[in-house]
């Protein structure tokens, strides 16, 4: 039986790190609990990580990888309208999946207020997601898809916070805002975007 590379372990203690945080909050994700979550023994779990910040700052790392690669794996239609609807939804927890990666992440960018090596994937996270949204407003100005008068750097900016807040509301009060509710907001938000109104769903 071919024995998993150093990464894929490095990956499979990840996901424990990020079952633990989000189970328990990322206070009890020590080496000792992460190392009970992945079958390890600490000593085990020490030879693919030297502490609890590295730790950590992996899994929060895999979190962005996996978000990249979801973007990779989308199969755009052409119709700009479609298109910057699946892109957005990327980032809302629409399903069990992003649902925990987000819960996850939130719990990660709470933590990063007090730890600048966390900070510093936050900061660089935030920078990538910010020009996304700045790139798909700007394909849709250029071909005529936005309201007139609207601005690229006003729209792509409002389309972020926007979305940020109905994650946060999402994750935070589930039993309050569905994936309907999701719906809804965009709807109503493209509705304005768009030079020619209307749900793209």
């Amino acid at each position: 039986m071919k024995r998993p590379s150093t990464e894929a372990r490095r990956e499979d203690i990840a996901d424990a790190v990020l079952r633990v945080v989000r189970r328990d909050g990322i206070g009890a994700a020590s080496v000792r609990t992460v190392a009970d979550e992945a079958a390890l023994s600490t000593g085990s779990l020490r030879h693919f990580f030297g502490s609890q910040a590295e730790l950590l700052l992996f899994a929060m790392e895999l979190i962005t990888a996996r978000t990249r690669d979801r973007f990779a794996r989308i199969d755009y239609t052409g119709d700009l309208r479609v298109d910057i609807r699946t892109f957005v939804e990327q980032f809302l927890p629409l399903d069990d999946d992003r649902r925990g990666e987000m819960d996850v992440w939130q719990a990660f960018v709470t933590a990063a207020r007090i730890d600048p090596a966390l900070a510093a994937v936050r900061d660089r996270t935030d920078r990538e997601v910010a020009e996304h949204y700045r790139r798909a407003v700007e394909v849709l100005a250029d071909a005529g898809l936005l309201v007139a008068g609207a601005s690229v750097d006003v729209e792509a900016m409002r389309l972020h916070a926007l979305v940020d807040g109905l994650a946060a509301h999402a994750i935070n009060h589930p039993n309050r805002v569905g994936p309907d509710d999701l719906h809804a907001a965009l709807d109503a938000h493209f509705a304005e975007l768009f030079a020619a109104p209307g749900s793209v769903r």
